[in-house]
């Protein structure tokens, strides 16, 4: 193993601790991921502010990565069930491929074990997410909203990872509010 230093720095923020440059910084690359979600113009979030991040900065300072955490309290079942809902991550197109996703879900995972989050939740590309234990889940997403009832929202499956050795439940998943 190289004793060299990591060119790479994940750091966890809460979303209140965002400097200003982080956040000039951070809704450019959103909106480099994102580039359909122009309410990232005005706001460093799509839907609803994120309680945490982990950003990811390069050796030189440049923000490169991201990812927000949604502290939830969702329904499953109608059982209230605590998650951390991923959201929002993204890597800076030259900075793809060098392995940053699974390094922040690593740093956010580690962090909700220490908080008691039983699961960790996302709508992604099992292709992306899969390594880093995420498994597609078949519940049915329910939704308040009559169109997230007629046209599915969710750009990708919904994945969960098991963080407490429970294994996730079966039944209808409520968000109870926006997704994420």
């Amino acid at each position: 193993m190289s004793d060299a230093p990591s060119p790479f720095s994940v750091v966890h923020r809460r979303d209140s601790e965002i400097t200003a440059s982080e956040d000039y910084n951070l809704r450019h690359l959103l909106l480099s991921g994102f580039p359909y979600e122009t309410i990232l113009l005005t706001r460093r979030y799509i839907r609803e502010v994120p309680a945490h991040r982990w950003l990811v900065f390069a050796s030189s300072g440049e923000l490169i990565a991201h990812t927000a955490l949604h502290d939830k309290t969702i329904s499953v079942a109608g059982c209230d069930l605590r998650i951390g809902g991923i959201a929002e991550v993204c890597v800076a197109h030259h900075f793809r491929g060098r392995g940053l996703v699974k390094n922040m879900l690593a740093e956010a995972h580690a962090w909700m074990r220490a908080e008691g989050i039983p699961f960790a939740m996302l709508f992604g590309h099992p292709r992306v997410y899969t390594s880093s234990g995420y498994k597609v889940i078949d519940n049915p997403i329910l939704s308040e909203s009559s169109l997230v009832q007629t046209l599915n929202p969710f750009k990708g499956k919904p994945m969960v990872l098991p963080l407490s050795g429970t294994p996730w439940p079966p039944g209808p998943v409520s968000l109870r509010g926006p997704y994420f």
